[in-house]
């Protein structure tokens, strides 16, 4: 007893007689520390440690050395309790680290923590932009991120557009407009993400090439309308000559060839051609419809000679459906409406116009027969 009462008034009168401070690590919340985020350390501190003393955590090698240890976060304290350390240091990404701690006064430095620390740094890359054409092939998203993106990563599609193979999105699945997909990373159950925002600008559609033959006597048309596919409306046409033109075609007086029509892209959607091959087929003249009228005394008159314009020859004429001669003779044959066909080849139909016969009121004169007058001599 007295021995012991010796100690403790020694230890009040000498106050550097004290008793072997301890350190000790743990246990450490988690075996994975996750880059970019905070990742505490809990220690006990046994003894005697100084107003001034903080408790330094320090990190080893990736083959559990400290030579030196890596200093990861402190704490201003002379009793137990945790360090909150926001960065791995000079470390790099990888497993098989140690944690330990030490103090700076008095001097002590802990054993390190029995388990390995696996530090993950997941890269999923900066997020990216893209402006593409709904007519371009697939392509990879991943190159659409920045930075350094690792591999293995999985995509989400947020918008559902169903147009995600293996990363690659499938334009032609997808219409105009944008959409976002994810990119995440997971490594060690730690994870990053990044997103690629996609412009999708609609392809212009000059519908595909067409050839057509038309009539001469055909109403002018809208090309466009004539070629194939189904084209957008609003683009602009140029004649064979290379000239601009309205897109209107006038069988009767614009020139037969190779029109083009030229839809506008949205960049980076490139402008789409089409081609109108046009062929004018001469169409039949029957002449323009005329009228006439005649007295039964008048002499036999040709009915083409009655018709306007400049009718071909080779028709047929029909009168009350029944087929008739090319001259009317008056006094045989009767007042009405005489049609002239000439025949059309494909495309172009047959050709009509019609004479309208009226009879006049006319004035006969009968001859006086004043006999024969003989005179007796």
């Amino acid at each position: 007893m007295l021995i012991h009462r010796y100690l403790f008034i020694a230890s009040l009168v000498y106050p550097g007689f004290v008793a072997m401070a301890q350190l000790e690590v743990g246990p450490l919340p988690t075996a994975v520390w996750c880059a970019g985020s905070s990742f505490d350390v809990p220690f006990t501190a046994t003894g005697i440690f100084d107003p001034g003393n903080s408790f330094i955590v320090e990190l080893s090698d990736a083959s559990g050395a400290f030579a030196p240890g890596i200093p990861i976060g402190s704490l201003a304290s002379d009793v137990s309790g945790t360090v909150s350390c926001s960065s791995w240091g000079a470390a790099a990404p990888g497993t098989g680290y140690l944690v330990r701690v030490r103090s700076s006064s008095p001097v002590y430095t802990s054993a390190a923590y029995a388990s390995p620390l696996t530090l993950a740094s997941p890269n999923a890359g900066m997020d990216g932009f893209a402006t593409v054409c709904a007519s371009s092939p697939p392509f990879m998203l991943i190159s659409v991120l920045g930075g350094s993106p690792q591999l293995g990563g999985t995509w989400s599609d947020p918008n559902a557009t169903g147009a995600l193979v293996g990363g690659a999105l499938q334009t032609a699945q997808v219409s105009g407009g944008t959409y976002t997909f994810t990119y995440t990373v997971n490594t060690a159950g730690c994870t990053d993400e990044a997103t690629v925002t996609v412009v999708l600008n609609a392809a212009p559609n000059a519908g595909t090439n067409a050839a057509i033959t038309v009539c001469s006597n055909f109403p002018p048309f809208t090309m466009y309308q004539a070629l194939g596919g189904s084209p957008g409306a609003g683009g602009a046409w140029t004649s064979p000559a290379g000239a601009p033109m309205n897109g209107v075609f006038d069988p009767n007086t614009d020139t037969p060839g190779v029109y083009t029509y030229t839809v506008v892209g949205d960049p980076p959607c490139l402008n789409e051609t089409a081609t109108l091959v046009i062929t004018v087929s001469q169409g039949p003249n029957a002449g323009i419809d005329g009228s006439t009228s005649y007295c039964p005394t008048d002499a036999p008159f040709a009915l083409m000679g009655q018709l306007g314009g400049t009718p071909s020859p080779g028709g047929t004429w029909v009168f009350n459906g029944m087929p008739h001669g090319a001259v009317f003779v008056p006094g045989t044959d009767v007042p009405g409406e005489y049609v002239y066909t000439v025949l059309g080849s494909a495309p172009c139909g047959n050709a009509t116009a019609s004479v309208m016969v009226t009879l006049n009121t006319c004035l006969v004169s009968t001859p006086v027969n004043m006999g024969i007058q003989s005179v007796a001599e």
